[in-house]
């Protein structure tokens, strides 16, 4: 099983590791707990390990053009500060090949962050895509590492250790300190920062966030927890190549402006079914991933990921249903049937930057 280069800070931490994308990763600290540093990161600041991602430098004169035609989103729509952008690799049916983020460090090179299940996958599809572009391709995922940090405190927090305020930062800004790259985006729905860097400035600059009161770190329980709250999809749970932007409620980040692998399936696409979100208020059964959803005795769906959010006290779920349907429905987990209302992302409120 593969180990990130920050194993013995995770162990050293009191952490409880589990298999996670072929990494021995940490699910939360001793102390805490899934639920408390899931609470702990809407209220405070909380640090996550997420080194296991894949990271792809592209650069050379076509950079953007191949950038374009293999993913979804138009880097066009960057400017100035505002230099990433989610986005997703389509395969030629309109499927969901991987969902990803890229950062524009120079006019003709990219960071591409990719999945770590899907790492050697997007890495060999990208590969056969580039015949025709004046383009390179690195796989930088052992050099430059990656951590998020993610909270209300966590942009205050950064401009002191970094030096440079960026409280009143939006979303999707790049900055850089030198080699490292200092940007807000994030997994949690937060105000944060992710962070690249080499293995030695990362860990001077944990070191110094680790001082400050507030900050702790968080595991991948947590972390599901609150991307689950934010209405953002896991890939492998809530989309795939089975999977179209359309269907998962990510149209948002396909320009048909432009040409892209996958745009003549997407654009003669009729969707059934909408990725839609479910809650059941209080404790309960956590349904999980392919339990059936009926309405009036009909199966008209299925759940893709099931967590308990402390934030609302509530059981909640995402789920793939006819676009019109609205109301309450039936879930059946573990041979029990439970009422779940159909509702929009995200669960909880976040805020607006």
């Amino acid at each position: 099983m593969n180990r990130t280069a920050f194993y013995d800070l995770h162990k050293k931490l009191k952490a409880k590791f589990v298999e996670f994308a072929g990494f021995e990763m940490p699910l939360f600290y001793e102390g805490y707990g899934i639920l408390e540093e899931t609470l702990w990161t809407r209220s405070r600041a909380s640090i996550f390990d997420v080194s296991h991602m894949g990271r792809f430098i592209v650069k050379g004169p076509s950079a953007k053009d191949f950038l374009d035609y293999s993913f979804s989103n138009s880097l066009s729509k960057l400017r100035g500060k505002i230099s990433a952008q989610y986005t997703l690799i389509l395969n030629e049916r309109g499927g969901i090949i991987d969902d990803a983020y890229i950062y524009k460090l120079e006019e003709d090179k990219y960071l591409v962050v990719v999945n770590a299940s899907n790492r050697e996958k997007d890495l060999n599809v990208l590969n056969k895509r580039k015949d025709g572009f004046l383009v390179e391709i690195s796989d930088e995922s052992e050099r430059l590492l990656q951590v998020a940090f993610q909270g209300p405190l966590s942009l205050e927090i950064i401009s002191k250790v970094m030096g440079k305020d960026i409280t009143g930062a939006k979303r999707n800004m790049v900055f850089f300190y030198g080699d490292v790259i200092v940007a807000t985006t994030g997994y949690t729905g937060e105000k944060g920062v992710e962070i690249y860097a080499k293995y030695e400035d990362l860990m001077r600059i944990l070191e110094e966030i680790m001082s400050f009161e507030g900050v702790r770190w968080a595991g991948l329980g947590a972390r599901d927890i609150l991307r689950t709250e934010a209405g953002y999809p896991l890939y492998g749970n809530d989309i795939d190549e089975n999977t179209d932007p359309i269907s998962a409620e990510l149209g948002w980040f396909v320009s048909f402006e432009k040409n892209f692998v996958g745009k003549q399936a997407l654009e003669n696409l009729k969707p059934t079914l909408r990725r839609k979100g479910l809650v059941y208020e209080g404790r309960g059964i956590i349904p999980k991933k392919r339990d059936e959803i009926y309405y009036k005795g009909e199966k008209v769906g299925y759940i893709t990921t099931g967590v308990f959010s402390p934030n609302i006290s509530s059981v909640i779920c995402m789920g793939y249903l006819p676009a019109d349907l609205i109301g309450e429905v039936s879930v059946v987990s573990r041979g029990r049937e439970i009422s779940m209302r159909i509702t929009s992302f995200p669960f909880v409120n976040l805020p607006k930057w």
